[in-house]
């Protein structure tokens, strides 16, 4: 499992997590540093996020932290991602990934960020693969993949309509041939994780736990069925 550390306090200290993966009977395999906006307080400026993730993830056992890029007017960020990101040492068994950032799609993909081409993202050193992130952007995830393959650590599985939206859709819906993009993945070899990044929208959470549940379970026997 993934760990989204937000601004509920139950995501920001170890023993909570701990002991609420012990009760559940998962193992947290990555930890998504603050970086949302609505998490913009937590663990002070990018610097702080990304020390205290990086407990985070040594004292739950997790092997990659998912960082954010820069928006445009983060310029202190932007500077220490350029100068330092591509030299940050892991950390022990723990590495710190840049995820490639969602645009905004008005008439045409716009983007916020910095570092966020193929090119640029290619010269850090590890990397997260958004599946939906590159469709809102225009971009083919077998290409995307072909040329960032050898910095992937981690990879947000969901699906997407194409209508300019981060869906975050189930895997065998909207119009990404995802069953196809995880068996070319699982033939080239990659080692990391997959994590399947889904909405309360697209997995019916409306309907009780119930159905979220079995949402799950069809997606994860989608995942499986794709790289038998």
């Amino acid at each position: 499992m993934e760990l989204m550390v937000t601004k509920r306090e139950d995501t920001q200290h170890p023993e909570r997590v701990l002991n609420a993966a012990r009760e559940e009977g998962i193992r947290i395999e990555a930890v998504h540093a603050p970086f949302l906006m609505g998490a913009k307080k937590v663990w002070g400026d990018y610097r702080g996020k990304i020390e205290h993730s990086l407990q985070m993830a040594r004292l739950t056992g997790a092997g990659v932290v998912v960082v954010h890029l820069p928006y445009f007017w983060e310029l202190g960020y932007s500077r220490w991602m350029r100068r330092q990101m591509s030299t940050v040492p892991r950390d022990g068994e723990v590495v710190v990934a840049v995820e490639n950032a969602i645009m905004l799609k008005i008439h045409r993909p716009l983007n916020f960020s910095r570092f966020n081409s193929l090119d640029q993202l290619s010269r850090f050193p590890h990397l997260v693969f958004d599946t939906s992130h590159f469709a809102i952007a225009g971009l083919d995830i077998f290409q995307a993949w072909e040329e960032l393959r050898e910095k992937v650590r981690h990879i947000h599985l969901s699906n997407n309509y194409l209508m300019g939206y981060d869906d975050h859709a189930l895997p065998f819906q909207g119009r990404l041939p995802l069953d196809r993009f995880l068996a070319g993945v699982y033939r080239d070899g990659y080692r990391g994780k997959v994590a399947l990044e889904l909405g309360p929208g697209p997995l019916e959470a409306r309907l009780g736990e119930r159905r979220i549940v079995d949402n799950l379970r069809r997606s994860l026997a989608f995942c499986r069925a794709a790289i038998s």
